[in-house]
Order: C-alpha cells, then structure tokens, then sequence
C-alpha cells in the first residue's frame, strides 16, 4: 500500500491498481453529415473538426472554428459488434466481478 496526499485528504491505493480513464469517439454517418468539417488521423486516435466561420457576424468575428481531440480510439462508421469488442467488453466483465465502471454514451 500506499499512502497520498491530497490537499487535507489522506488515501490509500495499491501499488499498480489505479486505471486511467478510456476516452472513444464514435463516429456515425448520415444521409446530411457534414464530411467536409471532419478529418480523421491516421492514427485512428485523433479527430479534427473545422467550421467555416459564420460571415454574418461581421469582418472581426473570434468565433473559434478548429477543435483538434487526441483519443483512445475513433470508431468512424464502426458496427456495434466492433464498439463492444473495443470499448465495452472489458468494463462489462470487470463489472460481473464486483469492480466499478462507467460507459457513456
């Protein structure tokens, strides 16, 4: 065991056994996506999305039009099958053996 601190708060964790959290995008096309404002790494764990700025806010516009996202993974156009393979499986059956976990969706 160890001991921390943190701020006025005393805990203790084992050695090795804290766990980072996973962050996937998953990415769905439809009839009307917007394929010009996203680019996908090759990485397959990084996404950016690109908006053209809105010209009817006038010439001095700081309407922020680039957010870049660095990730576990990016599911783009991905079966459920897949998603659960890559995301879920292992939090459902650590779940099944008594330990905590989350997914959002």
């Amino acid at each position: 065991m160890k001991q921390r601190k943190n701020g006025n708060k005393q805990y203790f964790t084992r050695m090795g056994t804290r766990k980072k959290v996973h962050a996937f995008v998953r990415v769905k096309p439809t009839d009307d996506f917007a394929h010009e404002m996203i680019r996908y790494g090759d990485d397959k764990r990084s996404i950016d999305i690109h908006l053209k700025k809105d010209i009817r806010r006038g010439v001095v516009n700081n309407q922020q039009t680039d957010w870049s996202f660095k990730l576990d993974g990016v599911l783009h156009d991905a079966s459920q099958d897949l998603v659960y393979e890559t995301v879920a499986k292992d939090v459902v059956s650590q779940a099944l053996n008594g330990y905590n976990g989350n997914l959002i969706n």
